[in-house]
């Protein structure tokens, strides 16, 4: 449990008594108009791994089934433009946690460790809700490595499917398979395809040999697109049965968990982590059956009708997704298939555990993924696929539920959000704004902008209702893309004449920041 010390600086926020870190109520938290009384009711918070919007049916994929999402967010509100702060998982997980953007943070890439990154006064998402009393859990990856998080997840009572930090006084009870539960039936096996290692051979090659005499840095940047160029090649079945993956046990454990909380009666948050669509690309027999690579269509936005796009704007792991490009979109849909039926597991015990209509859901993807976009494959880039994830929230009696919002929010906004659902005093240095008011009235004014960052802040983006404007110091290169025309972002026209004043407005927009763009009912 968490100590005192901490409950009593948490409480000092509360009380306005502790200086910059004053107490207050969330922003955006204006008008109830349209929403239930939350305090009392539950938090069940889904937050997966590499998750893009381009893989779940209710976002408009015909073709990937996500029947449990897809039900959710005609039960709930649909965010159709929440946007990430960095598109790689350690930044924007820090981020998200604790409602701070990168350029304060200090964490832009996989590799800063966030403890040593963070200011002091930071304060993450348990540290938030443990000021009410109620019981916080967390299953699977919530932080990128628990040895950089040790100050934020102490807080949580409960810990599952992840290290527990130094001095953690909390529970682990850990998770066995039940009895009966039939064995995995093979091992994982790699089928090769001829025409992909034939690809991978070449690709080696290459980046062995260029990344021969670069400083460390440089060099693995190079290699890192090696790593994902052989990573392609697992996918397909993971040689086990459902009840034996990683977040089949996840959800299986988080089921088994309602059904405590129902018996104890105790308002709870529980997090739970999803591993899949992350790579390896592997699920279980059952899901990868329902694709065929044959049935998969081309990539959208071909590199050949690009125009006027910045070579490094594709990232570093933009290796030719042309070679087993179906076979990766395929296996990918089969990942996003077997998380789908996890959260319908977990769904299904909360409504058996009868907690359905006293438990708020939220559904998110912690960034993006290309599927082959613009060559490329992965995140680390700053274009729609991978900025833009699935958001669904379900408020019991929200007026706004089993609509479509789209307003523009961010991940940033999560904590906010939760504490205002919770009428949980925020410190003022947080810089997201609760779009709890959005569950109510999705169409509502809301946010003018989204910003993500990216390249220890050498690049930033700022994404408006029609527009994505982005700045890169290499070069001094310059993005801007009408997606209203260009949803598939192939024409940089930052010199197109006819956009100039468009393209002075959003470099106003980017440089002024986050509080230029904030809603009407939250100015700072």
């Amino acid at each position: 449990m968490p100590t005192m010390d901490r409950r009593q600086f948490l409480t000092a926020v509360a009380a306005g008594t502790a200086g910059h870190l004053a107490g207050r109520c969330a922003r955006g938290a204006a008008s109830k108009a349209g929403r239930p009384d939350t305090s009392r009711m539950n938090i069940l918070f889904f937050d997966n791994e590499d998750f893009t919007a381009e893989a779940v049916g209710c976002y408009g994929n015909p073709i990937v089934k996500t029947p449990h999402l897809d039900h959710l967010a005609a039960t709930g509100v649909r965010f159709d433009r929440a946007y990430i702060q960095a598109p790689c998982c350690n930044p924007s997980r820090t981020s998200f946690c604790t409602s701070l953007r990168p350029e304060t943070t200090g964490v832009y890439g996989n590799g800063d460790a966030m403890n040593e990154h963070l200011p002091d006064w930071a304060v993450s998402l348990a540290e938030v809700l443990e000021r009410k009393d109620v019981y916080t859990a967390n299953i699977g990856k919530l932080y990128h490595r628990t040895s950089w998080a040790e100050k934020q997840l102490r807080p949580f009572d409960r810990l599952e499917f992840c290290e527990r930090p130094t001095g953690y006084k909390g529970v682990t009870k850990g998770y066995q398979v039940p009895p009966g539960m039939p064995p995995n039936p093979a091992r994982f096996t790699y089928s090769p395809d001829p025409e992909v290692e034939k690809h991978l051979l070449a690709v080696r090659k290459e980046l062995r040999e260029k990344a021969e005499g670069l400083p460390p840095l440089e060099r693995w940047k190079v290699m890192r697109r090696l790593g994902w160029a052989i990573s392609k090649r697992c996918v397909g079945d993971s040689g086990k049965v459902e009840e034996r993956e990683g977040d089949g046990r996840k959800a299986r454990l988080a089921a088994q968990m309602l059904r405590e909380f129902a018996q104890t009666g105790k308002q709870f948050f529980l997090s739970v982590g999803f591993s899949r669509p992350h790579t390896p690309l592997i699920a279980p027999k059952q899901y990868v059956d329902m694709y065929d690579p044959a049935d998969m269509p081309a990539p959208k936005a071909p590199p050949k009708e690009d125009r006027g796009i910045p070579r490094f704007a594709k990232g570093v792991a933009d290796v030719d997704a042309g070679h087993g490009a179906a076979k990766l979109v395929a296996s990918y849909y089969a990942c996003a298939s077997f998380v789908d039926a996890q959260v319908g597991l977990v769904l299904d015990a909360l409504e058996q555990a009868g907690l359905a209509d006293n438990t708020i859901v939220i559904f998110f993807g912690d960034h993006g993924f290309h599927l082959g976009e613009h060559g490329c494959w992965s995140k680390y880039t700053l274009f729609e696929q991978t900025t833009r994830v699935p958001l669904i929230v379900r408020v019991p009696g929200a007026a706004g539920n089993g609509q479509v919002c789209r307003r523009i929010v961010e991940l940033v906004d999560l904590v906010p959000t939760l504490a205002d659902f919770w009428n949980i005093p925020v410190p003022e240095r947080m810089e997201g704004t609760s779009f709890a008011p959005l569950t109510a009235d999705p169409a509502r004014p809301w946010k003018k902008a989204a910003f993500t960052a990216h390249h220890t802040g050498k690049a930033r983006s700022v994404r408006t209702e029609r527009y994505r404007y982005t700045e890169w110091q290499r070069d001094n290169a310059v993005e801007l893309y009408d997606l209203q025309e260009d949803p598939l972002e192939q024409v940089n026209r930052a010199d197109d004449p006819a956009l100039a004043g468009v393209r002075a407005e959003h470099a106003r927009l980017l440089k002024a920041g986050w509080k230029a763009a904030l809603p009407p009912s939250a100015d700072p």
